[in-house]
């Protein structure tokens, strides 16, 4: 069987296959960066840029952003153990 919607087998389930997660909303930016503020993201681009030397895009400041998150998750997870996101 196949999803209709996604083009992907359907799960065993009878579900349509995921894959939509991190299609953005009608915001434009994708659910993933959810936790981000519009002011965090200025913050970061004005930041950034000046460390840069040159602009920094929206894209790129949520990327860093994203990249501090992963990196403090991975301290979290090196001093308190576990296998977390």
């Amino acid at each position: 069987m196949r999803s209709s919607r996604t083009g992907n087998p359907a799960e065993k389930t009878g579900l349509p296959a995921r894959g939509d997660e991190h299609v953005p909303p009608a915001g434009g930016r994708p659910l993933s960066t959810a936790w981000v503020s519009d002011d965090l993201l200025a913050r970061t681009r004005r930041v950034w840029s000046n460390a840069y030397g040159r602009p920094v895009g929206t894209e790129e400041a949520a990327e860093i952003l994203t990249n501090v998150k992963h990196l403090a998750e991975a301290l979290a997870r090196a001093k308190y153990g576990g296998d977390g996101p």
